[in-house]
């Protein structure tokens, strides 16, 4: 001997005997040590793209915090000199500012600092440079608006000399300097230098405007222009007598709002708070809501009175729905993971299981010069060790390194289960004696009441499935462990079942051998039937591997269909236009487009009166081209036709229901008739309590058609390019919105919870079949010893070398077709287990809950494809347990 056998030596000896199996432990504990660090970060960073989506979806608008509330006027006392703008906007700039610094961390970080003006009413000025005209103005004053202005024409305007609690004649030679946006004075027609004058009250005429200048702003994308959307362009106003005139917001200079008490003093304030989209951890979301409701519920405190302005967002809306995707996609996320982490940790013990027998002669060698058991399964283990926990510290550094989110325990606890389940199963699984011990024994006897618990477990897991639905459970109580093993449970089960029911078959196949003359045959029936190479960790990961490539064949498959079902109820054809007067010219160019077959203008009219009829509200009145619409939707003919001079009209089914029997009424002095419905949600626009009418009778109901929406119908080759070429039609209306089902289903699949859900499923089908693969070949290698003696046998009574394949394949061969069959029937249960208690709504965006959609031709490929890995991984196997050499195997005898 070159040394002396030290304890170390003996180790490092033991760990290199076969070591391709100890390095094929340490490539799977790696693997799923990855996983595990990896996906509850990857889940987070979903769920903080989820929040961030959602902000993002609102726009800045419908994100910030708003208010409004009067304009207070702390300088007015009467005699006072003319207020600094200290005196008037510090008071307010202050409170504004206290108020955000008040909120709590998390929510301050993501609020920007206050944005506010002040407008008065729209005041009718009745004169421009002498001639009577009718205009509104509506003074606006912000204390920095020049940092978002730049004059283009003019100049910007003076502070006024004068005061409105003087006398108007002493006033009135003394106009007031106002900018206006050059949009907004083309339509006004105004110009620099123009001399607006105010109305005449008891004979006395009132102040004079003067437009100083004309501005343009220098962000016109900024948040500022979106909040206050009134500030660029006209708009129109409303004498008391419903007149209706144009109107324009003018800047008057901000040292001016303290000479017009009279004007200010009905101002109004309109401030908001800007808030981010991105910054916040998707665990936050609930946190974010709840902050963002105590804001809303108390208000901004305002510096005079102790009132409080109420504010609104739309941000603890779109958090909510975060928090509830986000949980739903955790649920949904455990219970697709379950069976394939269950496949995991079976051929984790296959591998072991390999290994461990791999050195049982050292192990018994051992035991029998005195190392006691504990010594024996200790050393194993620190060689498990040895394989996991390092490569687990490394994996976990290594993903907290590249996916930067807040470290969460699950981080930490599932890849130290992954690095501690190793080692277990090394101490665990060693034979030092050819019976085995009495725990074995135990196990054994106890294996029937596992199997029976098992199955009870699964079908108390679908029962609450079905009760209670995981997006009720995922809401309040998070993942229920429970519920999401369900498919997992349900894979064991079927493993079970096919482990007890096989024997059947091969005790038929067994007596037909019997009677014929193969000898192989015979003997791979009796092996099959009493000890069969696959066992539950085998099986299971055959059914595991087919159930999950189709199960989440069948999933992708009703997502797509779903999302695209989704899309077309929300577009309600396979294109629209939507502006606010869809002019002729825009019509002919849309319906011009190549692929274009049809197009259905739609005008939506102001709510009408329902009289003599048995309702007395109102519903909301459509005129359409019904012509081509009936090509869209199941309308009765002739609708352009009068039925016994009335309007025939198609309703939508709620509004029917309220009608009864009556099947006529009059819509705003117009009688109608009811000749037709069509479901509420039928993607014309408004969801209830609608009518339809033909474009030609608009001037029975008082209008000219004017479409602001049209459906259109195209050849289905063109409807995937649809949207370019209709939009270069409509472009001649800048307040077109072009949307189609291809881009509407794009953006669907695009969110970041479906593309999770997508990728999830997708990763799933992938690591199952390959984890299955390579549980056939450790399956055929852990059984290799007992194999060996058998073949040993019958090569010394003379059986040649070739039948020992055949002997290989007969133990392999039939249990993979069941398990694969059972595997299958699995596959196709699963999506029904699972669309019965998730409601995928929330994820495909429709009204109607997806049921799985079954692909004959898809499946086929799957299953013929899965089919072809395991045929690969069945040869593989029978190759290598042909190389194991039976002489090996009997010099150990019976060991």
């Amino acid at each position: 001997m070159s040394g002396r056998w030290t304890a170390r030596r003996l180790l490092v000896r033991r760990a290199m005997t076969r070591p391709a199996a100890s390095v094929l432990v340490a490539v799977l504990a790696l693997l799923t040590v990855a996983v595990a660090a990896a996906v509850p970060r990857l889940v987070e960073q979903q769920s903080t793209a989820e929040l961030a989506y959602q902000l993002k979806a609102i726009g800045p608008v419908g994100r910030s915090l708003q208010g409004s509330a009067n304009f207070p006027e702390p300088w007015s006392i009467e005699g006072a000199p003319a207020p600094d703008l200290d005196q008037i906007y510090s008071g307010l700039q202050s409170a504004f500012d206290t108020a955000r610094e008040s909120l709590p961390p998390l929510l301050r970080g993501q609020v920007g600092a206050p944005q506010w003006i002040a407008q008065s009413p729209t005041l009718p000025v009745t004169q421009l440079d002498g001639a009577s005209t009718l205009l509104g103005l509506q003074l606006t004053a912000d204390p920095s608006y020049l940092t978002k202005i730049h004059v283009v024409q003019g100049s910007t305007p003076a502070t006024w000399t004068a005061s409105d609690t003087e006398p108007a004649e002493a006033t009135r030679s003394i106009p007031i300097d106002v900018v206006i946006s050059t949009e907004a004075a083309a339509t006004l027609k105004l110009k620099p230098g123009d001399i607006i004058g105010a109305a005449v009250v008891g004979g006395v005429a009132g102040t004079e405007y003067r437009v100083s200048g004309l501005f343009e702003p220098r962000d016109a994308g900024s948040d500022y222009w979106k909040q206050n959307p009134s500030l660029l362009p006209a708009s129109t106003a409303l004498t008391p007598r419903g007149v209706a005139y144009p109107s324009a917001a003018v800047f008057v200079d901000p040292l001016t709002v303290g000479r017009t008490s009279a004007t200010f003093g009905s101002a109004r304030i309109t401030l908001y708070y800007p808030v981010r989209a991105e910054g916040v951890e998707g665990a936050d979301a609930g946190l974010l809501r709840s902050q963002l409701d105590a804001v809303v519920a108390a208000g901004i405190a305002m510096p005079d009175d102790g009132r409080t302005m109420p504010v609104v967002t739309q941000s603890d809306q779109a958090a909510e729905t975060a928090v509830e995707r986000g949980a739903l996609l955790a649920g949904l996320l455990a219970l697709l993971a379950a069976a394939p982490i269950g496949l995991v940790f079976a051929v984790l013990l296959l591998g072991v299981q390999v290994v461990v027998r791999a050195r049982r002669a050292d192990l018994v060698l051992a035991s029998a010069r005195g190392a006691s058991g504990l010594q024996v399964r200790g050393s194993l283990a620190l060689e498990g060790a040895l394989l996991s926990v390092p490569a687990a510290i490394a994996v976990t550094a290594l993903a907290t390194a590249l996916i930067p989110v807040r470290i969460e325990p699950s981080g930490f606890v599932l890849p130290a289960l992954v690095a501690v389940a190793v080692p277990a199963l090394y101490a665990v699984l060693p034979v030092t004696a050819a019976a085995p011990g009495p725990v074995v024994r135990l196990l054994a006897q106890l294996r029937g009441v596992a199997e029976i618990a098992v199955v009870l477990f699964a079908v108390l897991s679908l029962i609450l499935l079905a009760r209670r639905g995981l997006a009720q459970t995922a809401t309040m109580v998070g993942v229920d462990p429970l519920l999401s093993v369900a498919p997992l449970l349900l894979a064991v089960s079927v493993g079970i079942v096919v482990l007890r029911g096989y024997p059947l078959p091969m005790r038929a196949a067994r007596r037909a051998a019997t009677r014929s003359r193969g000898l192989t045959a015979f003997i791979g029936a009796i092996r099959a039937t009493r000890s069969p190479t696959i066992g539950l960790a085998g099986v299971l990961a055959l059914v595991v591997g087919i159930s999950v490539s189709l199960f989440s064949t069948v999933l992708l498959t009703t997502f797509s269909a779903g999302i695209e079902q989704a899309a077309s109820e929300s577009v309600g054809a396979d294109a629209r236009v939507d502006g606010s007067a869809l002019s002729p010219a825009v019509r002919t160019a849309v319906a011009g487009v190549d692929g274009v077959r049809e197009v259905a203008g739609i005008q939506y009219l102001s709510s009408a009166t329902v009289e003599h009829s048995p309702i007395t509200d109102t519903v909301t009145m459509l005129l359409a081209q019904t012509a081509p619409l009936g090509s869209l939707r199941a309308l009765p003919p002739d609708l352009a036709v009068e039925v016994d001079g009335r309007v025939p009209v198609v309703v939508s089914a709620d509004l029917l229901e309220q009608l009864g029997r009556s099947r006529t009424a009059t819509i705003d002095g117009v009688k109608v008739r009811v000749v037709g419905s069509l479901p509420a949600a039928s993607g014309l626009g408004p969801r209830d309590d609608w009518m339809i009418a033909d474009a030609v009778f608009a001037p029975r109901f008082q209008t000219t058609f004017a479409p602001a929406t049209l459906l259109i119908r195209a050849d289905p080759a063109a409807r995937s390019g649809l949207g370019s070429p209709v939009r270069r039609a409509a472009s001649g209306d800048p307040d077109a919105v072009v949307t189609t089902v291809a881009e509407a289903s794009a953006d669907r699949a695009a969110e970041p919870v479906v593309s999770g859900i997508r990728i999830g499923l997708l990763a799933g089908a992938v690591i199952s079949v390959l984890l299955c693969a390579l549980a056939l070949v450790l399956s055929t290698v852990a059984a290799g010893a007992a194999r060996g003696r058998t073949a040993g046998i019958l090569r010394t009574l003379g059986m040649p070398r070739r039948r020992l394949t055949d002997l290989i394949a007969w133990e392999l061969v039939p249990v993979a077709v069941v398990a694969l069959l059972a595997g299958a029937a699995l596959g196709l249960l699963l999506p029904v287990v699972v669309t019965t208690a998730v409601d995928l709504r929330p994820f495909t965006g429709g009204l109607v809950r997806p049921v799985p959609l079954l692909d004959p031709l898809l499946l086929a490929a799957v299953l013929a494809a899965f089919a072809a890995v395991v045929l690969g991984a069945g040869a593989v196997a029978v190759a290598v347990g042909d190389r194991i050499s039976p002489s090996s195997t009997l010099k150990m005898g019976a060991s």
